[in-house]
């Protein structure tokens, strides 16, 4: 899609976890004219056997503050202590 395209989502990234969902990262552009609300968009499929995922949009600094809460999660599971 167009990313010009009020409403339209660019997709980025996306995987598959483990437990089979699809996680895809793209950007979102909102409402027309001058100034669209630009969103990072967020959606995690469904689990296998279920029939609804779930979704997200982000703005620029959230997104970024779900960023740095993942990456301080994930090193809690690693076992190393958080980046500053």
């Amino acid at each position: 899609m167009d990313i010009s395209t009020p409403g339209a989502d660019r997709v980025g990234p996306s995987f598959r976890t483990m437990c089979g969902r699809e996680i895809r990262v793209g950007h979102l552009v909102l409402g027309g004219g001058h100034h669209p609300a630009r969103r990072v968009s967020l959606d995690i499929g469904a689990s296998p056997g279920a029939r609804n995922g779930t979704w997200a949009g982000l703005t620029a600094d959230e997104a970024r503050r779900l960023a740095a809460a993942l990456l301080a999660q994930a090193a809690a599971c690693d076992g190393r202590p958080p980046r500053a």
